[in-house]
């Protein structure tokens, strides 16, 4: 047997994760004079963040193997702390319309611009009253953001009271958009839909891309909020794929004196004194800090399963136990296809052309899922059956890079929340049907995709499991129900990054504030880590 290797080199924090969250947290602890090194379970950095090539079908194809959209990243003040723009090589751009809603029975089209006027100009279109609610559900969805922001930069359990005071006073200063946002929120999302918009392909827009949860259930209509975001600040990608993010952060820690080490898979949290001060890797090596240890994946994962038995009260295991994954009965899928040629959304793009709408149809994500699909969707997918028609995103990933893809060619990627959690056909059969209903359905609005397809890489839940450490394949890490988030998320006792465990601090998209290419879990872990051990 051999010689199991012991590492400290006098660290003072390992974060265990080198998704974008972990190593923004491992940044700015770096930066905050300690020593850290992060381990990462696969052999890339990045995570759900990573770009690799699609090897070894279509090497020089590179693809987004999970997100594309930097969501809520540009909500905060990341980019500018880290200088990750101005001297680490970063560079996005907005995506502006981000989203296109198709109609599946016609060639018309409804864009999603950052300016509410552009977008309420398209669907007057289709109908004038529509047209007046959408300017003023934009309108308190800007109020939601201007409000809650605040609380998203600090920690929810024990916030910044200069956080709080931003909040109470712009609450004052809104103060009759909060009933009105009360009701938005808890309402079911189908219902809030219904009561403000007449037209189909409007309610379609609204609803295809933001299964949170049942659409009929109080409190679903919360999704729309991200919609805000989308009007604040603009949705943006990320040049050289969105892996470039995390390459750039990379070189920001390093220059602050940071290290990664990658094929590196926790296997224990290891404890001294009562506290955590260690992990064991995969292959027996254990590696020690002064600090602490920050981990930056599934919590759900961190408290069941990499914590020695007995740690926790029985109480607070109980609670981590039950941090829902699968419970909301509808579960993640993705799609990346290498193309040996351009692919075009024609009959779309020349209606648009000819009514002088603008938008190149390749670059934002397009959806064309009716409303009644949609919901029809939901109702398959909790019934464990595969839908008829699959609403998601779609997008052409070289449309915004070229330099993806070899000259002339393609790369298509597509995500969809609305697949059943536990198909009755299993998910051998399941994830083929799922993908073929999702390549037939995108040939009727991207001519070439079926002939020019050179490799296909699905990733349903099994997949994403496997490939990203999240248990039942959750992209969000806690289920996105309203009660999962704030003081909730991961689960009470948890929410505040300092966990009861000394030592034990959790970030990652199962933490405060949201899921996505965020950033905000890493920043406000590590800050609070900072004040809590020290320089």
């Amino acid at each position: 047997m051999a010689e199991i290797e012991t590492y400290t080199d006098d660290l003072d924090v390992i974060v265990a994760g080198a998704g974008h969250n972990g190593l923004i947290a491992a940044c700015y602890l770096a930066r905050g004079g300690l020593k850290v090194l992060v381990v990462e379970a696969h052999d890339t950095v990045g995570g759900m963040t990573c770009t690799n090539p699609m090897a070894p079908e279509a090497p020089d194809h590179m693809i987004n193997e999970a997100s594309v959209h930097a969501s809520l990243f540009r909500l905060s003040p990341i980019d500018e702390e880290l200088e990750l723009s101005r001297r680490f090589g970063l560079k996005q751009r907005i995506i502006d319309p981000c989203h296109v809603q198709l109609n599946s029975e016609g060639d018309e089209s409804i864009a999603m611009w950052r300016d509410a006027n552009k977008t309420a100009e398209e669907i007057r279109y289709f109908s004038p009253r529509d047209a007046k609610a959408w300017l003023e559900l934009s309108e308190l969805f800007d109020k939601a953001v201007t409000i809650g922001l605040p609380l998203a930069l600090t920690s929810i359990v024990r916030p910044d009271p200069k956080a709080v005071l931003k909040v109470l006073g712009r609450s004052i200063r809104n103060f009759r958009s909060l009933m009105p946002l009360v009701k938005l929120v808890t309402g079911s999302h189908s219902s809030v839909l219904e009561e403000w918009f007449e037209s189909p392909i409007v309610r379609a827009c609204l609803l295809s891309g933001l299964p949170f949860m049942d659409f009929k259930v109080d409190h679903s209509a919360f999704a729309m909020v991200y919609l805000g975001a989308l009007q604040s600040t603009g949705i943006a990608m990320f040049e050289g794929g969105t892996g470039a993010f995390p390459a750039a952060l990379v070189r920001c820690l390093e220059e602050a004196g940071g290290q990664v080490k990658t094929s590196a898979p926790v296997e224990q949290l290891l404890l001294k004194d009562g506290a955590v001060r260690g992990v064991r890797l995969q292959g027996g090596e254990e590696v020690f800090a002064r600090k602490g240890v920050l981990t930056a994946f599934s919590p759900k994962s961190v408290l069941n399963h990499l914590l020695p038995e007995g740690v926790l009260s029985r109480q607070l295991q109980t609670r981590a136990k039950h941090i829902p994954t699968a419970n909301r009965g509808i579960a993640d899928y993705k799609l990346n296809i290498a193309l040996k040629g351009r692919i075009e959304p024609r009959r779309h793009q020349a209606w648009r052309d000819k009514k002088g709408w603008g938008a190149d149809l390749r670059l934002p994500t397009l959806q064309w899922a009716t409303y009644e699909e949609t919901l029809a969707a939901y109702a398959n997918s909790i019934r464990g059956e595969v839908p008829d028609v699959i609403p998601g995103l779609s997008q052409i990933t070289t449309a915004f890079d070229p330099s993806m893809a070899p000259a002339g060619h393609d790369t298509f990627w597509f995500w969809t929340g609305l697949i059943p959690v536990d198909p009755r056909l299993g998910w051998e059969t399941a994830r083929d049907q799922i993908t073929d209903r999702v390549i037939s359905d995108s040939a009727k609005y991207y001519d070439g995709i079926e002939e020019l397809e050179i490799a296909r890489r699905p990733l349903a839940p099994p997949d994403i499991a496997k490939r990203f450490w999240a248990i039942d394949g959750s992209v969000y890490h806690v289920e996105p129900y309203i009660s999962r988030f704030g003081p909730g998320r991961p689960a009470f006792g948890f929410a505040g990054y300092k966990t009861p465990v000394p030592g034990l601090f959790l970030s990652g998209s199962g933490t405060h504030p949201s899921a996505g290419i965020c950033g905000m879990p890493g920043r406000n872990a590590a800050l609070k880590m900072l004040k809590v051990v020290g320089k």
